[in-house]
């Protein structure tokens, strides 16, 4: 039974999402069992239906349901997971152009690695700095050595924030401020290296991750990622592993979102075998059409993840600041092994940050971005729709990238080349694959952050011609 209470401020379609997702993970609500249709309930609770669909799709969506034609949604299959004592809450007493063809003769980058200019907010930045000037100087803070783990007004204001919108489970101290994902990962490397010599990472995944345990002499072993994400399956017997790199939100660079029956199945693997996985959140706020999906964090009842997030999608990627969230374990190493340390990110950028989450204009922020990004992503694909079925885009409608998909027997390297020659810039995914013979060379990865809108269409036209001896 769903009990509604409409004083609160809490909205009716979460309400009945948080009921029905507890039902589930108690197992009240068994697999195969059928919801009530959303007309029956709207009608029972006397509220909108549109309010029911909304609660039903972002269950679906999180993997918690499955649509069955002519019979409606049905609880899908989940394991069970132990909850262990040690999960009680911590508390505490981040291939250059050939030479043929220089940076000035293109004309449309489609990387996800950098911004057009109109989207940091220059305005905001600036008025906020100067306040930020004037708080510091207040304090005497403008002078002074920074605390390793980065400004308690910056985590403090990050915390709300995550667990506002991702359900993050933890307290300040837990959370460190680095200077972006690569560094997050070099400091956990460090923290992990004596324990066992390799890392599991996600094939295809993010290569640049991959570099980061390559120069700390961790050997990466491939894991095949399927239709929900890394397979559990695939993982080893030996267990020589104590990482496990993901991004189950999105995963990279395929854009697959990780059910909640594999998150739990990867939960329930690093238990049993104590490995930590590696969250990396990296651009979890971009999400066009589908609500947010809670963190793997969120759920994790044993302090098995360690989870990873950045403010270069969200603002800037010069601005270079990420942080990590250390199980309790974990942060007690760090501790001791970073004692001497210092923070490598400016004070100043770390209040500005603190005081826009504060605010609540990092909120508005987002919002601005996500409506852009929308915009350009639609336009893409209505663009492309003219290839038909010769080309398709692959992604799920969130982050700042899509992959291309080509029906033809194709080459990477002569759709890239062809490309250049129409002055558009366009990416291989070989990069993300350490086996690079698996990678289907049918593919390219375009991103849409550094594009305007009102380019678009030029752009596409440019592939049209680029590509048409190819479709």
């Amino acid at each position: 039974m769903i009990y509604l209470n409409k004083n609160t401020k809490q909205p009716l379609y979460l309400q009945i999402y948080n009921q029905i997702k507890t039902d589930i993970l108690l197992h009240v609500l068994k697999e195969g069992t059928i919801l009530t249709g959303s007309r029956t309930l709207a009608q029972t609770l006397h509220i909108s239906r549109n309010t029911v669909d909304t609660a039903y799709s972002q269950l679906a969506t999180e993997g918690y349901i499955i649509a069955q034609k002519g019979v409606g949604y049905i609880i899908t299959a989940l394991p069970k997971l132990s909850i262990t004592t040690s999960a009680q809450p911590f508390l505490v007493i981040k291939k250059p152009l050939p030479a043929t063809y220089k940076a000035q003769d293109i004309k449309y980058d489609l990387t996800n690695g950098s911004h057009t200019n109109d989207l940091f907010p220059k305005t905001l930045w600036r008025r906020t700095t100067i306040k930020c000037l004037d708080i510091l100087d207040q304090q005497a803070r403008l002078s002074s050595h920074l605390d390793k783990q980065g400004e308690i007004y910056l985590r403090e204001n990050l915390l709300a924030y995550l667990r506002r919108i991702r359900g993050v489970k933890c307290q300040p101290e837990q959370i460190i401020i680095t200077c972006g994902l690569q560094q997050s990962l070099d400091i956990i490397c460090k923290l992990l290296h004596d324990k066992r010599p390799s890392v599991l990472m996600e094939e295809p995944g993010y290569h640049k991750a991959a570099a980061v345990f390559k120069n700390n002499n961790l050997k990466i072993k491939t894991i095949p990622i399927d239709k929900y994400g890394i397979n559990v399956n695939k993982f080893p017997q030996d267990i020589s592993s104590c990482l496990i790199y993901s991004t189950p939100s999105h995963q990279f660079p395929t854009g697959i979102t990780m059910p909640i029956h594999r998150r739990l199945e990867l939960l329930t693997w690093a238990k049993t075998n104590t490995s930590y996985i590696l969250e990396d959140d990296f651009d979890s706020e971009l999400r066009y059409y589908a609500k947010q999906i809670p963190s793997l964090q969120s759920i994790d009842e044993n302090n098995n993840v360690i989870y990873l997030g950045t403010f270069s999608k969200g603002l800037s990627p010069s601005l270079r600041m990420g942080y990590i969230i250390l199980p309790p374990q974990l942060l007690e190493i760090y501790m001791d092994k970073f004692q001497n340390y210092n923070s490598t990110v400016p004070i100043l950028n770390q209040y500005v940050v603190a005081y826009l989450l504060e605010n609540g204009e990092y909120d508005r922020h987002i919002r601005r971005l996500n409506s852009i990004f929308r915009k350009r992503l639609e336009l893409f694909n209505k663009e492309f729709s003219i290839f038909n079925d010769k080309i398709k885009i692959i992604g799920n409608n969130s982050g700042q990238y899509f992959l291309l998909e080509f029906a033809a027997d194709v080459q990477q390297s002569e759709l890239i080349i062809a490309a250049k020659k129409q002055s558009v810039q366009v990416y291989p995914t070989m990069q993300f694959w350490q086996d690079r013979a698996d990678c289907p060379d049918n593919t390219l990865f375009l991103g849409f952050s550094k594009i305007s809108l009102k380019d678009i269409p030029d752009c596409v036209h440019r592939l049209k011609k680029a590509w048409s001896k190819f479709l």
